[in-house]
């Protein structure tokens, strides 16, 4: 799983900044040990802004070497609530690729969230 913080501005605006998170991951690889499974969010830009009701598109490349077969695209405020509707996406088994979607805002609150995207690998290994 991936994030990257999004945070509100005067005027309803928010804000894009940039993830210093680590990819996570689990699983067994085909050859034994752990696989990484990665995810590098693209998009939207570092300092983007947006008007809230906006839908944020997102664009990240996964990557496993037991194939990627599911990403799953979402946000989340600081104090847990949702900040955009979630999207799972099948993947047809691919080594690496890049996805890009919409996310729609959840609900009617504002302020700094993250975009959070999720990978999982044919194995049941997954990356943030």
């Amino acid at each position: 799983m991936r994030l990257r913080p999004v945070a509100a501005a005067v005027l309803a605006l928010a804000a894009v900044a940039a993830c210093t998170g680590e990819n996570l991951f689990t699983g067994p690889s085909l050859g034994g040990g752990l696989s990484g499974v990665t995810v590098a969010i693209t998009a939207p830009a570092e300092g983007a802004t947006f008007a809230t009701g906006d839908s944020v598109q997102v664009t990240a490349r996964v990557a496993s070497v037991n194939g990627v077969t599911q990403v799953t695209l979402s946000g989340a405020f600081a104090t847990g609530t949702s900040a955009f509707v979630t999207q799972v996406v099948s993947v047809p088994n691919s080594p690496d690729t890049t996805l890009s979607r919409f996310l729609r805002r959840a609900g009617t609150t504002t302020g700094s969230a993250k975009i959070i995207v999720q990978a999982t690998d044919l194995l049941g290994g997954s990356g943030v």
